[in-house]
């Protein structure tokens, strides 16, 4: 390889990095958001690790979405969900749909998916699983 190819080919990957890097969609959930009220919080048949320590008999008045894992705080104890993933989409008008998906705890080889759903403001959101609704908004810490 030429010294002449070498710099066309570092130009290159460097210029794919910074088009990569430039493409990622912001993740609006990230960060620290009040739990404000919860709905539907029927049994369900499964744990799904978010939600049931979010429901209001844990007393949870906070959860922090990190970039791989989940703080929920604010009752008597703190809980932490590891393995997060997330998939965002942007939609229009400027909302924006994260699918938060999480090992189950019994089974960690599958995922509990839950979809949050952040208004574009990106102040207010509301967290949907199977058996609860949860309604957030942005904190100010």
């Amino acid at each position: 390889m030429t010294v002449r190819t070498g710099k066309v080919l570092r130009a290159a990957l460097i210029t794919i990095l910074i088009l990569g890097v430039a493409g990622c969609t912001h993740n609006p959930l990230i960060g620290k958001w009040s739990i404000k009220s919860r709905d539907k919080e029927s049994d369900a048949n499964f744990v799904d690790e978010l939600t049931s320590n979010m429901k209001k008999a844990s007393g949870a008045t906070t959860v922090e979405f990190r970039k791989d894992s989940i703080l929920i705080s604010g009752g008597p104890q703190e809980h932490t969900v590891n393995g997060v993933s997330y998939v965002v989409q942007e939609l229009e008008g400027g909302a924006t749909t994260v699918q938060i998906m999480q090992p189950r705890k019994s089974d960690p080889d599958n995922n509990d998916v839950d979809v949050c759903h952040v208004d574009p403001t990106g102040n207010a959101a509301q967290l949907e699983s199977r058996n609860t609704v949860i309604q957030l908004t942005r904190s100010g810490n």
